[in-house]
């Protein structure tokens, strides 16, 4: 923690409770001088800079959505001072699924009207890694070859973009503020490219809700991640059914217990 605490030192913060760890990052909540709740991120310094920064800065005009940044500190690690919310009231608990589906198309809608900053990676350079990681798997015979031929296609053709993407919209990274008046997209792994792809990590999320009848329930939850920014639905279908069938044929030999594997397997007959 020994970054982490200089910045503290630094910035005149105090912990206010145990940190969290997430995949590349950890966070502290703290308090400034004057009382005001917040959190450090400290992103691991062997993992690249994300462009979370970036993302969260072009967000920033819209104050309803995107966690707001209070300060930045680039250098060994990458340290983000930010808004504290909720953690304890993620969207995954909301107990109105399409209240819960709804809610994720309404911040796709908010954050792809903004047109991506020049520094934030392409989502085209990604479907690129996406088709070359199913071309290596797809002699395995896991994906019938006609699902795998689909996917290839879908991501040969897909349409370039320059909109701002989260890439990792799902209801964990959406929390309540501390006000209880606003979800607020959180831990954006940022992408420039078309809206439709920000629709995939919900559809592969929450599945005890679609469980029951689940191509269906999936192609209603589809409906509402899409509608309120009037996105493609059958574009996001198939961008759906290409990641879908690339974790597929890595998941069945190597986590066949996953539990993203029975929405993947949904998915990628699409």
């Amino acid at each position: 923690m020994s970054g982490a605490a200089n910045l503290m030192i630094r910035w005149g913060l105090a912990v206010d409770g145990p940190s969290r760890r997430g995949w590349m990052s950890t966070v502290w909540p703290v308090r400034t001088r004057d009382g005001r709740r917040l959190v450090l991120k400290l992103l691991d310094a062997h993992h690249p800079a994300t462009g979370e920064d970036l993302a969260l800065r072009a967000w920033a005009a819209d104050e309803t959505t995107a966690g707001r940044v209070v300060r930045l500190e680039t250098g060994e690690g990458h340290t983000l001072l930010l808004e504290r919310l909720d953690a304890d009231r993620p969207l995954e608990h909301h107990p109105d699924a399409a209240a819960a589906d709804e809610t994720i198309g309404d911040i796709i809608a908010t954050l792809t009207a903004v047109v991506a900053p020049a520094k934030i990676p392409r989502a085209r350079a990604e479907a690129d890694r996406i088709a070359a990681s199913i071309r290596d798997r797809a002699a395995s015979g896991i994906v019938p070859s006609d699902r795998v031929d689909r996917a290839l296609r879908t991501l040969a053709e897909a349409p370039d973009g320059d909109r701002l993407l989260h890439w990792d919209l799902h209801y964990l990274n959406v929390l309540r503020d501390l006000e209880d008046r606003r979800w607020v997209a959180i831990d954006p792994l940022p992408k420039a490219g078309v809206p439709e792809w920000d629709v995939v990590a919900a559809l592969r999320n929450r599945w005890p809700d679609v469980a029951a009848h689940p191509d269906r329930l999936l192609r209603e939850r589809l409906h509402r991640l899409c509608a309120p920014g009037g996105l493609d639905e059958d574009l996001a279908a198939a961008l759906a059914q290409a990641v879908a069938v690339d974790n597929v044929l890595h998941l069945v030999p190597a986590q066949p217990d996953h539990l993203l594997l029975p929405p993947y397997l949904v998915l990628a007959g699409w």
